[in-house]
């Protein structure tokens, strides 16, 4: 039964990119918004993947996935963090095995806190959260800060928008990314948690402090998601943004409105 559901559930998403061009970036040159993609494992996220022909140049980040260069495309295969390091990178069952983090599994937190927490969010993913969350393998991860990354680049663009999907790891990263915040990026997509689901992560009003020191306000939050409703996708735009790229800015709102 799973493995039919994969099938048809993929299926159903090359139909969406083969009549809607769904998933598609910069379709016929159109393209305006230069995009990196932090965790970027499977389709863009929603929704983006609605509106990938506004996106021109894509750089992602998935340490699951092999490195490329393609056009309009690059692929790194390193976890993303605030410095260049080596770090333990946590594999969990997830879904398919995607789950992974540089954090650990709060399960003193979630087995303290259960009777309560089990009664937020979809009930399913509440009573799977301990399948999913078991450790499957822990390897040492080469880690790269974004900075350094755009910096050895060297690309003749810079990078207007910036989606984070790092399960907890988000403020870390944004540490590391501190140069291209301040000069270059327009917004975000960051998921933040509101409860600590791994040892150690900073929650929503931390990074939200955060951001604002590096001059964003928080334009939209999006619904809450995830086992016990513990984060959302948060909406970052800057506050003042240059004349030339006032364009790139209304193509962001019209993605989000």
């Amino acid at each position: 039964m799973n493995r039919l559901k994969k099938i048809l559930k993929s299926f159903y998403f090359t139909l969406l990119e083969s009549i809607f061009k769904y998933g598609v970036i910069n379709q016929r040159d159109k393209g305006v918004i230069n995009f990196i993609d932090v965790g970027s494992i499977g389709r863009l996220p929603s929704p983006w993947y609605q509106n990938a022909r506004a996106i021109k140049n894509i750089l992602k980040f998935e340490p699951q996935d092999p490195a490329a260069v393609k056009k309009n495309e690059i692929v790194i295969d390193k976890v993303v963090w605030k410095e260049n390091t080596t770090r333990p990178f946590y594999i969990y069952r997830g879904n398919d095995s995607h789950g992974a983090s540089l954090f650990e599994q709060n399960f003193e937190y979630v087995d303290r806190n259960f009777e309560e927490l089990k009664r937020k969010g979809p009930r399913k993913l509440s009573s799977t959260w301990h399948k999913r969350s078991t450790l499957i393998k822990t390897i040492d991860a080469e880690c790269v800060s974004l900075d350094e990354v755009l910096e050895e680049l060297d690309l003749s663009f810079s990078f207007d928008f910036c989606k984070i999907d790092a399960q907890g790891a988000e403020y870390e990263i944004l540490l590391g990314a501190s140069k291209y915040l301040k000069e270059h990026c327009i917004g975000l997509q960051l998921e933040l948690f509101n409860i600590p689901l791994y040892k150690g992560i900073k929650l929503f009003d931390e990074v939200e402090k955060l951001m604002e020191s590096y001059g964003f306000f928080l334009y939209k939050k999006l619904p809450f998601h995830g086992s016990f409703n513990s984060q959302n996708d948060c909406i970052f735009l800057r506050r003042e943004v240059s004349e030339e790229k006032k364009d790139v800015l209304k193509a962001i709102k019209e993605v989000y409105n």
